[in-house]
């Protein structure tokens, strides 16, 4: 998926959406509609996207470049993980509405595709079917983090 993500693009078209596991299965009207409600925003190696208890409010995709995800564990931190281009962050508050579970920052430049949780439940709220596949796709995107959270756990 990374070679997908090279080179400058601006915004998102309803085909880069389609390719995504976050938009997988939703209709060409409505991926229409998301990209109209995307905003690009662009992270300089460091910058923080949001840190560990933030209001949630938002939803990003990363296009191109790479994120960490870290937790504050007493004085430091611990690395829970990468985002890399095609992948989301942020969908955790989407779905359960509590404040930012960790903190996330690039690592290199990076361009993200960004959608408040607003833009996103009125695409709920006007079509179900594409609202569900939304919530689903998270879903399976949050419960193949749990089964890798497990095998690390397991000491697999």
């Amino acid at each position: 998926m990374l070679e997908r993500y090279t080179g400058f693009m601006p915004s998102p078209t309803s085909q880069d959406l389609k390719a995504l596991p976050l938009f997988g299965g939703i209709a060409d009207s409505a991926l229409d509609c998301l990209v109209s409600r995307c905003e690009v925003q662009h992270f300089g190696a460091g910058d923080v996207i949001f840190s560990e208890g933030d209001a949630a409010r938002t939803l990003y995709v990363v296009r191109q470049g790479a994120l960490e995800v870290v937790k504050r564990r007493g004085d430091g931190e611990v690395l829970l993980g990468k985002v890399l281009p095609g992948e989301c962050v942020g969908e955790m508050s989407f779905i359960d509405m509590q404040p930012r579970s960790a903190t996330v920052r690039a690592t290199e430049p990076t361009e993200v595709w960004v959608w408040a949780y607003a833009s996103i439940h009125e695409r709920y709220c006007a079509d179900l079917k594409c609202g569900m596949l939304i919530v689903m796709n998270i879903a399976r995107e949050l419960s193949r983090r749990l089964r890798r959270a497990d095998d690390l756990l397991a000491g697999k």
